[in-house]
């Protein structure tokens, strides 16, 4: 393993520095030939004379390397350079004839890697094109950025295969500071608007002391537990997740008034939040009984490959039970592919019909009162029916089909509006980008997004048939029985969503940065997933936009909710400034239900981002209003959005997802600007950085924008302003 520094001219006008003053020399490495102090130790292929007319940057040569079989260029640096000494490293590439080469950029000292990063990934635009060249700058500052000194640069193969060839150029390390690139974000009154709904601002769970702090508008009561739940006894069934084992809530007390799940409406309500309870429908629940009971006896089904104990060794506490196993297995009477089957369903639970439903929304009404008067009014069918067979494959071993969860979702709903008519139901609740598309019947006979039935079902994508199913087979009195079409997305490529907040790996450099691109995901058509989604029938998710137009096409009227996702750990800065970005791609894009997998941890920096969308003056200021148009010259780095309250401030958030500081200007037209105060979220946390600063002539310069941040602007305005939308 070695590593390539690559560096690129600077025009002589970035020479100068913005005081007046000449910029300290840049150390050149290439340029028409490799520089005095550096030796070619390269194992790849590479020429270091190519000549017009095959592809040079500038003057009259430039490098070209095969990268093949892990091999790579290699230019050694007769003496250590320090990265303090200069502000950044800077080259261009280009991708020959074929583009999109997997090759990595590394800095090495002797034999030890001191930053390794995707060249993609620092490259302008995020990606290596055939038949361009494209400015490649790594910094030296600010997070994520390589420290100490090397002696190495290196481009090395990642494919391991045989790729194109690749052409680099102009490769400089600059000294002093690497002048800010300028953006401007424009924001437009008159353009399209789109009411947001606080609603999008929501969680999953969370403590009553989060939810007193920030008041999250919404609350979920949901995820693979919730699918057992006993609402008499106050017991669920961890499925998959651990061991399939029955665990009692709370202490048993008045139940079930007292319940966890009224506990969980009563504390959300306190805090002016809105509960949203899932409703089994996969027709098994916890038995009646607060004992701890498992699905796997190894006493009943045979030895298995790990039991509560054993996860626990070398000191297992003294509560462990030794014989609750975890359902699979080497060989045995009930052993079939690894797997126990055959186990008896009743050993845990018992039959749920849609009766038991309508039973429980019965008691909810009367402890909370009606939908209309303060009770519950939102409930989900079930979670991710798509993976029972294998979050509940104890009761439920059989992959479900298009039919049963619509079957069995339908009847739910059906109970439930009979004894609540102003329920508002979610579903299918899909786990993800394979039930998007078809069933889990389908997975099992090996293709997520094709088979045997959704051919059965007219070739129709499972979400599309389920609109259509909605608004085709309406309940009594005509009513819909599903309200909001509940999708659940986390981003795929490796470590990007990181549901584990000690997810290894998590906060690497290349991580990072497909963390951010990756929102992209969400609402850009022309976007490739990252992930093995890239390499599918489907590998432009385009998930919002895909799912608004099929609710508009299939069954108008249908509200959007998208009940789990997550985006990162929740101290990691990337996965905080993913956070922040997607609460405003949600009131962009019309998403009227939306709750994070799971409340982000107290004081984190990802709760900072919900922060400065519920609470961000500390006067529980909240930024809603009207999306309205926003853009940048430079989106791929930039993000901005703007919010307009109509008769209060208008709300402009700019994120600069770049390891670069820029220099961005934001003209706002004819807002009538008067004065602005920014909050800003980055790797210090969330603060105040100006207040009530005066804006000239609709513009607000916002010189030298820190790297890897969010900020948002609230921007006071004449009465003038107030009106330039053309509404009064």
């Amino acid at each position: 393993m070695r590593a390539i520094v690559a560096l690129l001219i600077v025009a002589a006008t970035q020479l100068i520095a913005t005081s007046g003053s000449v910029r300290a020399q840049d150390l050149v490495v290439y340029d028409n030939a490799l520089a005095a102090g550096f030796q070619n130790w390269s194992w790849a292929t590479v020429n270091l004379n190519v000549q017009a007319p095959n592809p040079v940057q500038a003057g009259t040569a430039s490098v070209s390397m095969e990268p093949d079989n892990f091999q790579g260029l290699y230019f050694h640096a007769n003496s250590a350079i320090t990265t303090s000494q200069y502000s950044a490293l800077r080259f261009f590439v280009h991708g020959g004839t074929t583009g999109s080469q997997n090759v990595d950029l590394i800095l090495q000292s002797g034999a030890t890697i001191i930053h390794r990063r995707s060249l993609a990934s620092i490259t302008t635009g995020g990606a290596i094109l055939a038949g361009q060249w494209r400015e490649v700058v790594l910094p030296f500052t600010g997070a994520g950025a390589p420290s100490g000194a090397f002696d190495g640069i290196i481009i090395q193969d990642q494919s391991g295969g045989n790729q194109g060839i690749l052409y680099l150029d102009e490769f400089r390390l600059v000294a002093g500071n690497v002048p800010p690139a300028a953006v401007t974000v424009t924001v437009n009154l008159q353009g399209t608007r789109r009411a947001i709904n606080p609603e999008a601002y929501g969680v999953n769970f969370g403590s009553d002391a989060q939810h007193a702090d920030l008041r999250y508008p919404t609350r979920r009561w949901g995820g693979n537990r919730t699918s057992r739940y006993n609402w008499e006894f106050d017991v669920d069934n961890t499925a998959n997740d651990y061991f399939f084992q029955n665990i009692a809530a709370g202490n048993g007390n008045n139940l079930p008034n007292d319940s966890s799940a009224n506990q969980f409406v009563i504390s959300t309500r306190q805090s002016g939040g809105e509960p949203l309870i899932s409703i089994p429908t996969i027709g098994w629940v916890a038995k009646d009984s607060r004992a701890k009971l498992w699905s796997f006896s190894e006493t009943v089904y045979g030895a298995q490959t790990l039991d509560e104990c054993r996860f626990y060794a070398p000191n297992p506490p003294f509560w462990c039970s030794d014989d609750s196993g975890n359902g699979l297995c080497v060989n045995g009477p009930f052993c079939t592919n690894g797997k126990i089957t055959g186990n008896n369903p009743l050993d845990t639970s018992k039959l749920a019909p849609p009766s038991y439903a309508a039973a429980w929304v019965s008691h909810l009404r009367a402890r909370h009162g009606t939908a209309a008067n303060g009770g519950v009014k939102y409930f989900a069918l079930d979670n991710e029916p798509m993976l029972w067979d294998s979050t509940h494959r104890d009761v439920h071993p059989a992959p479900a089909t298009y039919d049963e969860v619509w079957q069995r979702g339908r009847d739910r709903a059906m109970a439930i509006k009979a004894v609540e008519t102003d329920a508002k139901i979610f579903g299918p609740v899909t786990w993800g980008w394979c039930d998007y598309w078809t069933s889990a019947a389908d997975a099992a006979a090996g293709n997520c997004f094709d088979g045997p039935d959704r051919d059965a079902h007219g070739d129709t994508p499972f979400v599309e048939w389920y609109l259509q199913r909605v608004c085709a087979e309406p309940g009594p009195g005509n009513v819909r029985l599903v309200d909001f079409l509940d999708l659940h997305y986390y981003p795929q490529g490796d470590h990007v969503a990181a549901t584990n907040n000690n997810e290894p790996n998590a906060d690497d450099p290349d991580v990072a940065v497909k963390r951010l691109r990756s929102l992209r995901e969400l609402y850009d058509p022309a976007w490739t997933s990252e992930s093995w989604m890239a390499q599918t029938a489907y590998p432009t998710p385009n998930f919002l936009r895909r799912a608004r137009a099929a609710i508009d096409q299939h069954c108008p009227g249908m509200k959007l909710a998208l009940t789990e996702y997550k985006w990162g750990p929740d101290q990691s800065l990337t996965g905080a400034l993913a956070q922040a970005e997607l609460l405003a791609i949600f009131g962009r894009e019309g998403v009227d239900y939306a709750a994070r997998w799971i409340a982000p941890n107290d004081g984190s920096l990802a709760e900072h981002a919900f922060r400065m969308f519920l609470d961000y003056d500390g006067n529980f200021g909240r930024v809603l209003g009207d999306s309205i148009p926003a853009s940048s010259n430079a989106a791929n780095e930039v993000g901005a959005y703007a919010v307009d309250q109509t008769s209060g401030p208008l709300f402009v958030l700019v994120f600069n997802r770049d390891l670069a500081n820029k220099d961005v200007t934001v003209e706002l037209g004819n807002a009538g600007a008067q004065t602005f105060t920014m909050y800003r979220l980055g790797a210090a946390g969330y603060q105040t950085v100006s207040s009530s600063v005066a804006v000239a002539n609709n513009t607000i310069v916002l010189p030298n924008l820190p790297a890897r941040t969010a900020n948002l602007l609230v921007i006071t305005r004449s009465s003038a302003g107030l009106f330039a939308n053309g509404f009064e």
